[in-house]
């Protein structure tokens, strides 16, 4: 079996695992996130998705989502423990953690990171810098017409 081969079946596998999430506790538009994060993982052509249990990385994709749009917070519409994704997946919480923190590392994931969170959250965590030099967020740029 080729490396090519295995990559695309661990894509496969992985992706199977994370629609089987998604549909079970996440809503449609965060259940994209984690499918686009890992259509972006599956892309890197340096990063060795092979090795290590595919529901590990099914686990720490959710995670970096989860992480990035807050659903660790109690008071978010969508809270989602992270005993709760290890749990589904039945991975351990700190074997997780590490594998979504080296995930964030090679994918260069930033909080408010667009294509991977609401954009009320990317949008107030990006900042723009208009012509006459003033920076500010873009939510207040799109408040004052400005974009």
């Amino acid at each position: 079996m080729t490396m090519d081969t295995r990559k695309e079946q661990r894509i496969a596998e992985v992706r199977s695992l994370l629609d089987d999430f998604g549909k079970a506790k996440l809503p449609t538009e965060i259940a994209g996130y984690v499918s686009g994060l890992w259509d972006m993982i599956g892309r890197k052509r340096n990063y060795i998705i092979t090795g290590g249990k595919k529901e590990v990385w099914a686990s720490a994709v959710v995670y970096v989502v989860a992480r990035l749009n807050f659903l660790f917070d109690r008071n978010s519409p969508h809270y989602l423990p992270p005993d709760e994704i290890c749990g589904f997946f039945g991975t351990n919480k700190s074997t997780v953690s590490a594998k979504a923190a080296e995930i964030e590392k090679t994918c260069r994931i930033r909080m408010g990171h667009e294509g991977l969170c609401r954009p009320e959250i990317s949008d107030s965590l990006t900042f723009v810098r208009l012509p006459n030099g003033i920076v500010l967020t873009k939510t207040m740029a799109k408040q004052m017409g400005l974009i």
